[in-house]
């Protein structure tokens, strides 16, 4: 038994520093965006076009992540891990060599966003299967660490593309060869862990995609997700941007610096306070995970309107970290309110398919701020994204109210 409890934080530690890798790579587009346009310029490159590459990535993301997801309920968790860690590094290694903005929506957009898509059903899976009553803590401490992978990947990122042009080149090469590497590393390390349910008992795809559409809560909350991802995906796109368009000064560097790292500052502090205490709440109140994705929103609503309309860059960091505290709050118990209400034997179908709802749903987030760039500014264009976050809000608050968690599927049977 005690091998199995040490093997649970090791793995753990593993999926963790995976993620870190996957969501700070995921950070470098938006951490040298000034410096690739700057490069590009001679091809006409407007801040639609650029968005256009996040958008991409998140289009295709939404789209891969439920076969994913099925694939992870048939197949070795393990292998679909190392499998996605190698194509998304890849991606992201060749992205350094892009001469275009087609190169970078096929090797950032697509690449890079189908190796990403293959992480999370079968990493939620497992961390589901192995933490059970410390379920929303592990998940807190899986964020974390992801935090902390976009803060390094970013501040490197920065610096590297400010050592002139075509340095933002380096960066992409980078991670994307640490990331081959690591892929080779976790075929050793990892555990082959079979399913919880026995082979014969596996759903079937219909099954699961029925089991998943018959439950509103799980619909309501992938709506809520696609409010989210709209909101932050196209304020971590444009914030390094808009901090370097909007205050005299600002170097690009820190600029990458400044709206990554205050923001996942404050999203350490608020996945870590809400985890808990959405974990020590939960045996007297089953709906607290969905109230704390609910908190997370509404709290990012003032702190949107503050960094898009800050009268200096001191305020505007300041509402940065409050905006990711907010993120953190929800981010705390994104998986671990979906897994309330789906029974374990969908779970990776289950994220799967909320993992496609969401992005799919939020991919115009970074494209559309682009445009809306052009024709309103970047103060109001971001202060637009508190609208679309008082929206993931209601959508979740309706779910809680009106089906609430009382209709678990009998998730922890």
């Amino acid at each position: 038994m005690k091998a199995r409890l040490d093997y649970r934080w090791g793995l753990l530690a593993l999926l963790s520093a995976t993620y870190f890798l996957a969501q700070g790579t995921r950070q470098i587009y938006n951490a040298v965006l000034p410096q690739i346009k700057a490069d590009f310029a001679a091809s006409g490159l407007d801040d639609l076009q650029l968005g256009l590459v996040g958008s991409a990535f998140t289009l295709v993301f939404g789209l891969v992540i439920p076969f994913a997801g099925t694939l992870a309920d048939f197949l070795r968790r393990k292998w679909i891990v190392v499998a996605g860690t190698l194509l998304f590094s890849v991606g992201i290694f060749t992205s350094g060599f892009a001469s275009g903005l087609g190169l970078l929506i096929v090797s950032y957009g697509v690449l890079n966003a189908a190796g990403q898509s293959m992480l999370p059903p079968s990493i939620s899976s497992l961390i589901g299967q192995f933490h059970v009553e410390t379920r929303a803590t592990a998940f807190s401490i899986y964020q974390t660490v992801f935090y902390v992978g976009i803060v390094v990947c970013s501040a490197v990122s920065g610096w590297l593309s400010g050592l002139g042009s075509g340095g933002w080149r380096w960066a992409f090469g980078l991670f994307g060869a640490v990331g081959i590497l690591w892929a080779f590393a976790l075929a050793f390390l990892l555990r082959d862990t079979p399913q919880p349910v026995a082979a014969a008992d596996k759903p079937s795809v219909r099954e699961a995609v029925g089991a998943f559409f018959g439950r509103p809560t799980a619909i309501l909350l992938t709506v809520g997700l696609g409010f989210y991802i709209y909101a932050t995906y196209g304020f971590r796109t444009w914030c390094p941007a808009f901090l370097l368009r909007t205050f005299p000064g600002m170097t690009p560097s820190g600029a990458a610096f400044h709206a990554v790292f205050w923001f996942y500052c404050g999203a350490m502090a608020g996945v870590l306070l809400a985890g808990r205490l959405s974990d020590c709440l939960m045996p007297r109140r089953s709906g607290v995970r969905m109230e704390m994705n609910v908190a997370g929103l509404l709290l990012m609503v003032p702190f949107i309107l503050l960094t898009a309309f800050a009268p200096g860059g001191v305020v505007a960091c300041a509402a940065i970290f409050g905006f990711g505290f907010a993120t953190g709050v929800y981010d705390s118990n994104l998986y671990a309110s979906l897994l309330d209400v789906v029974s374990p034997r969908y779970r990776a179908a289950a994220v799967g398919i909320f993992g496609c709802g969401g992005n799919v749903l939020g991919a115009l987030g970074p494209g559309l701020i682009g445009w809306l760039n052009g024709r309103l500014g970047m103060r109001a264009s971001l202060a637009s994204l508190a609208a679309f976050a008082l929206g993931g809000a209601a959508v979740i608050l309706v779910a809680r109210f009106a089906w609430g968690c009382g209709r678990r599927a009998k998730a922890d049977a």
